[in-house]
């Protein structure tokens, strides 16, 4: 090759390089929106359950609440509250929401009432409902307030990422956050107060809590962190015990628990749940203000409420366990759990947002895992496998025609369902499956109490009408990240059935933070380890070597510069190697998640 065919093809490589870069940096793709069909079109019309109906009357308007002369909770502005204490120096704020908007209009309503300086935030845990308001509330960038949490926040954050994109399509899906003006509510709240589209790190905690009970005093105010796991590992409760005031997070509020998200996490302790209940009662607060929904005042009424909460987190568990021992299925134990009338009929336990079922399925599955212990569950045939072989067997039209029938069956919507679902699953331009699908689906929603389950199946309508834009904005995300956090998630990317007979090794320099990190693909395995700046190298111990720093990389990741120009013309990215060679190495990831 000449030297003016090897600059093209350097340059050519470099081209792909970037291309390879440009798709993924980005986590979600674009459901193109047919023009002529919108939302009220779809799911327009569809019915609300007279119990969900009356829930969404309950829900309240933005307002900031005065629980006690120095403590306000601001419900409404989105789906997680924000509480404001006041204390001789300053305030702290509990919660920023998911919302830099709802947060911003959160603060002014705080500054009605004080013109103190904020000088803590506290995360009550991970959830981005808790943390993504934060910089709002940031007044003096040169002079932050120190961001209190529990020491396991960031592991457990960046461990959503590894599944980023599911979560967040579970999260539409659950929050019904496209449903627009047909979204009733989301359970604990008026809305989801975001379109997952602009996705952004906030400040991390920089005074960790790594106790069970740790107290100290924070703006001229004795305050107590209590770590009470329970909707997730890393919860604290804040309490304020010269105003007898506990924040319990998100361990209790007026509903039902989720002790199962359905947009989908790992099975939540109810053990823990319910003991850091037991935990927090024993306090005996005169005022409780939780994340989410209003606050209660008067102790012998929290008191009796948390024992109410406890019970019904323990009857879940304890009879789901009894039903476990019995031998019977996963489904079967959660058609079976339901609520004894005295705990049934409380308000705190109307299951507008958990459900008694999801959380059996979640008691089995901590104890026992997927396998259900039938063994023709052992190698199932997959959905449309076994779509197909009912096809086969039966017929299209015969399916079809039984999925109609159950339409007109009060009771029998699921089953129509899942007859549907098995041709459409098959062949999505199939207009009769489709239509009996789209028709189980709204009418399976109209009959829902469980307002995350009513915004599930009518999400689903709208992503089979492709009315779902996935796109989300990865930019801050990526500034905001640091490089172990992002070659690590390069783990996930690598396409194992092409790689089979690779063995590469490349190192990455970054000179401005001083890491390196050596990436060793073998055995269709990516193993990604960060080693010393200072380890000796030579030629032999790589296959390519890039050197650069983190904000050219970065730059690069959010397509603000290019890596044929960095390379080329900026001289601020060098490569040791072969062009060559990086280019295959970049060929074994996968360009869409």
């Amino acid at each position: 090759m000449d030297g003016a065919s090897a600059k093209r093809e350097e340059r050519r490589i470099w081209l792909s390089v970037l291309a390879f870069i440009f798709v993924t940096s980005a986590w979600f793709y674009l459901f193109p929106t047919a023009p002529d069909v919108t939302v009220d079109d779809v799911i327009g019309g569809v019915p609300v359950a007279s119990d969900l109906a009356r829930h969404k009357r309950l829900m309240y308007r933005p307002q900031l609440i005065r629980v006690t002369e120095s403590v306000y909770v601001a419900v409404g502005f989105a789906i997680s509250n924000t509480i404001a204490i006041e204390g001789k120096t300053g305030l702290i704020i509990v919660d920023t929401t998911e919302s830099l908007e709802a947060a911003a209009e959160i603060l002014t309503e705080i500054r009605r009432v004080t013109k103190k300086p904020i000088r803590a935030i506290v995360y009550t845990h991970n959830h981005a409902d808790h943390i993504q308001g934060t910089r709002s509330f940031i007044e003096t960038p040169d002079d932050p307030p120190d961001i209190f949490a529990f020491h396991t926040l960031m592991e457990l954050n960046h461990r959503t990422r590894v599944v980023a994109k599911r979560s967040a399509r579970g999260a539409v899906y659950q929050f019904g956050v496209r449903l627009q003006g047909q979204l009733v509510d989301v359970g604990i709240g008026p809305r989801l107060r975001t379109n997952v589209t602009n996705a952004h790190l906030p400040p991390p905690p920089n005074k960790l809590i790594y106790k069970d009970k740790e107290s100290m005093e924070i703006v001229g105010l004795n305050v107590t962190f209590l770590h009470v796991p329970g909707e997730t590992p890393d919860q604290i409760a804040v309490w304020i015990p010269d105003l007898r005031v506990l924040l319990p997070a998100d361990d209790i509020y007026e509903t039902f628990p989720n002790l199962y998200a359905i947009r989908g996490t790992p099975p939540r302790s109810s053990l823990e749940w319910l003991e850091s209940i037991r935990r927090m009662r024993d306090i005996r607060p005169e005022y409780l203000v939780p994340s989410h929904t209003l606050p209660v005042k008067g102790e012998a009424e929290i008191y009796d409420l948390f024992t109410v909460y406890m019970h019904a987190i323990q009857y879940v568990h304890d009879q789901s366990v009894r039903l476990i021992n019995q031998g019977l299925h996963m489904d079967e134990i959660a058609k079976r759990i339901q609520l004894p009338p005295s705990l049934a009929s409380h308000p705190y336990l109307q299951q507008f947002y958990g459900k008694t079922s999801w959380s059996a399925k979640s008691v089995y599955e901590s104890y026992l895992g997927w396998f259900s212990g039938d063994p023709t569950e052992l190698r199932p045939l997959t959905p449309k496998e076994r779509g197909s072989k009912l096809i086969e067997m039966i017929g299209r039209k015969e399916l079809l025609a039984e999925a109609r029938r159950a339409l007109e069956e009060e009771e029998e919507t699921q089953w129509a369902l899942e007859l549907s679902s098995y041709v459409y699953r098959l062949n999505e331009d199939d207009v009769e499956a489709k239509e009996l699908t789209m028709r189980a689906l709204k009418a399976l929603a109209a009959a829902e109490t469980n307002a995350l389950a009513r915004n599930y199946y009518l999400t689903a309508v709208l992503d089979h009408h492709h009315l779902l834009d996935w796109r989300i904005n990865p930019d801050e995300v990526i500034r905001g990240s640091e490089m172990s956090s992002l070659f690590d998630l390069m783990r996930y990317r690598l396409k194992a059935e092409v790689a089979a007979d690779a063995n590469l090794t490349l190192v990455f320099n970054f000179t401005d933070v001083r890491e390196c990190f050596r990436l060793t693909l073998q055995h269709s395995v990516l193993d990604v380890e960060e080693i010393s700046t200072d380890l000796p190298m030579t030629s032999s111990d790589y296959d390519v070597r890039l050197t650069t720093s983190s904000q050219v990389w970065k730059g690069i990741l959010t397509k603000e510069l290019s890596p044929l120009s960095a390379y080329l013309w900026h001289r601020n990215l060098q490569v040791e190697g072969s062009v060559f060679v990086l280019r295959r190495f970049l060929s074994y990831m996968d360009r869409e998640l």
